[in-house]
């Protein structure tokens, strides 16, 4: 019997915290995402009053900036103590870390979360500004709609590629967290 059937210490207590860490970091990052998609997009296109949309619309982003930054500032945080104590905590001391699936699924996942950060990072600094820019020419100086529309289709782009990249990576996480899986030879 190993010593995670004799009862929770310190060390099953700090993953706990962990694993909750990082689950809450996903929720806080990927929730608002579908919020934007499937809430705010929809009611959006119901606000008559063009400015008010405009203001709304730089509100929730900016909102969603902090919210979704400070989950993955916890996802980076708690996820680094889980990869860190994986050996120790799964006892597997002597196990290159590519020997078996769990290692190779993290090194993909960590790929992946730099291909998800660049779209997120082009996206808030680029695209999102970017269409925010045409609506309020488009409101406020009688800019071309259709300079509106391209725009929120690249941000629609963006946005979609961003969540699906999320969550595969959860799927990931899911993937590495079944021993029974994770831990055979790859």
């Amino acid at each position: 019997m190993d010593g995670h059937a004799k009862g929770a210490g310190l060390e099953d207590t700090l993953r706990i915290i962990a694993v909750w860490t990082h689950i809450l970091g996903i929720a806080l990052f990927v929730g608002p995402q579908f919020f934007l998609a499937f809430a705010w997009g929809p009611a959006a296109r119901t606000i008559k009053d063009q400015n008010t949309r405009l203001d709304l619309t730089r509100t929730l982003t900016r909102r969603f900036g902090w919210i979704g930054g400070i989950g993955i500032v916890l996802i980076v945080i708690a996820g680094s103590f889980l990869i860190a104590t994986w050996r120790d905590y799964y006892a597997q001391p002597d196990v290159g870390f590519t020997d078996i699936w769990y290692g190779v699924i993290f090194i993909v996942k960590m790929n992946l979360l730099i291909v998800m950060l660049a779209i997120l990072a082009v996206h808030m600094f680029y695209v999102g500004p970017r269409l925010v820019n045409a609506m309020d020419e488009h409101i406020n100086h009688g800019g071309p709609e259709s300079a509106v529309r391209s725009a929120r289709m690249l941000s629609m782009a963006f946005s979609i590629a961003g969540l699906l990249l999320a969550l595969a990576l959860m799927v990931m996480g899911v993937m590495m967290n079944t021993t029974g899986f994770s831990f055979e030879n790859s």
